[in-house]
């Protein structure tokens, strides 16, 4: 580990979760002078106090400058707060805590970034490294931070990192050696206020930064990333629902598509590999798609095919991603949570292709809802609606020939043991939490509202 900030003795780090924390450990690590600060109230000092490093000043109820001369932001801080003008004026550099642990370390990074898939595809590909001998520790937007994994004591050959557009935003230097990019959609309006060309720049960040021995791995069916590789110096492989979508003859790049049921490989050294899509646990478009990412990237980092497929067939997923809970009268309980946005519910519905009760419902980001809709009525007979969206979502709901029931429910709890008993009285196989929006209307986290769901799922009498 090196001083991530070697010209600056004193740092103010804004938000105190779980980065800001990291942050202030590691800066303390090397004698900094610290000023944390949070927006929560002084209930929260002696708590706060006892996790910070002795010595911090600690200010809560605001955010604080003070005499610092850089600050470490958390990635809960919109950009437009008013505390970032401030630090403008008085030409005070801004970082993210992911940029702050990038600057610590000397070791490669595989970085993943995009709309979806991001936790599947960061979370598959350190599992395939680490079983192909490649030691390598997982940080950043996947639950840990990575200023905290950076900090222990044993040394990885690399990092793998998923990053999202609350860091990416305040990220100035972070180059990762192979950036992963799965998808760009519709997300996070509120955030970026409603600036989509603002929401994109941030996603693909990293690139302008990355060098000629850097790898880009693209996905050449989104048309935004499709445009990527003029973007960056850094080499670009490519990965594809299928062979047309490739940005014209791909000769020095690796490339992997589509084919005949198979995923199909081909290297820039002309080495050639297959994997059968019906032999993979992972099931639907959306994972055949992560699964390519991330096989790129472990080939770019030295790994074997033939190890990287063992790997991937040990491989579980992690939880509220289309996860089955249970089955119960022939009804199947799936948890798709962490379906934060219309275009991740509509991959659920694409790969969960049997008649489906489906719960929906949250907080409202402003997205777009008309293909979400319209991808519905293929095999949902029922929707159970729950949350902050209801309103719009009964005032834009159309449907075709096939018009589609929608039950109210004042609880996601409700929404289950209704939704089952439809099921059961009207021969739907799946009852299924895709929500398509935000959780924190109803729960704290779409963890918190996965665990409900499946409570409430394992709660039902046969």
């Amino acid at each position: 580990m090196i001083d991530p900030l070697p010209r600056h003795t004193c740092v103010a780090i804004f938000g105190l979760g779980a980065s800001g924390l990291a942050a202030a450990h590691l800066l303390a690590s090397f004698n900094k002078t610290i000023i944390a600060s949070d927006t929560a109230d002084e209930s929260r000092r002696d708590e706060l106090t006892a996790k910070l490093p002795k010595g911090t000043k600690l200010v809560l109820g605001h955010n604080e400058i003070g005499d610092a001369t850089i600050i470490v932001t958390s990635p809960g801080l919109e950009p437009s707060s008013p505390i970032f003008k401030e630090a403008a004026e008085r030409n005070i550099p801004v970082i993210a805590e992911l940029e702050l642990g990038f600057r610590a370390t000397t070791k490669p990074i595989v970085a993943i970034t995009g709309t979806d898939g991001k936790t599947t595809t960061t979370t598959l590909t350190s599992h395939i490294l680490n079983t192909c001998g490649v030691r390598n520790k997982m940080g950043g937007n996947v639950g840990i931070p990575l200023c905290q994994v950076v900090m222990e004591q044993d040394e990885p050959d690399c990092y793998v990192v998923e990053t999202s557009a609350f860091q990416l935003v305040f990220c100035p230097e972070f180059r990762p050696h192979i950036l992963i990019a799965t998808n760009i959609a519709e997300d996070h309006s509120e955030y970026f206020k409603g600036d989509w060309e603002a929401y994109v720049a941030t996603k693909r960040r990293p690139l302008s930064v990355m060098g000629e021995n850097d790898i880009a791995i693209l996905n050449a069916t989104d048309p935004e990333i499709r445009r990527w590789s003029g973007l960056t110096k850094a080499k670009a492989d490519w990965y594809a629902e299928k062979s047309e979508d490739f940005p014209g003859h791909i000769t020095d790049a690796d490339a992997a598509s589509i084919n005949e049921g198979a995923i199909q490989v081909m290297t820039r050294a002309g080495n050639g590999y297959r994997l059968i899509l019906a032999d993979l646990k992972l099931k639907g478009a959306h994972n055949a798609m992560n699964v390519m990412g991330s096989i790129l990237a472990c080939l770019e980092m030295g790994c074997q095919f033939d190890a990287i497929v063992s790997a991937i067939d040990s491989y579980e997923l992690p939880h509220h991603r289309i996860e089955h809970i249970c089955t119960t009268n022939g009804v199947e309980f799936i948890d798709d949570s962490k379906a934060t946005n219309p275009h991740a519910g509509m991959a659920a519905l694409a790969a969960i292709d049997r008649p489906t009760v489906l719960i929906v419902g949250g907080v409202d980001k402003g997205l777009s809802l008309t293909a979400w809709i319209d991808a519905m009525q293929k095999n949902v007979r029922q929707i159970m609606l729950i949350g902050a969206l209801t309103d719009r979502f009964l005032a834009e709901a159309r449907w075709g020939d096939k018009p589609c029931p929608i039950t109210l429910c004042k609880t996601l709890e409700e929404a289950v043991e209704r939704g089952y008993d439809y099921a059961c009285n009207h021969g739907c196989e799946v009852v299924m939490l895709s929500p398509g929006c935000s959780s924190y209307d109803m729960f704290k986290s779409y963890g918190q509202r996965g665990e409900a769901f499946a409570h409430a799922a394992l709660g039902i009498k046969p």
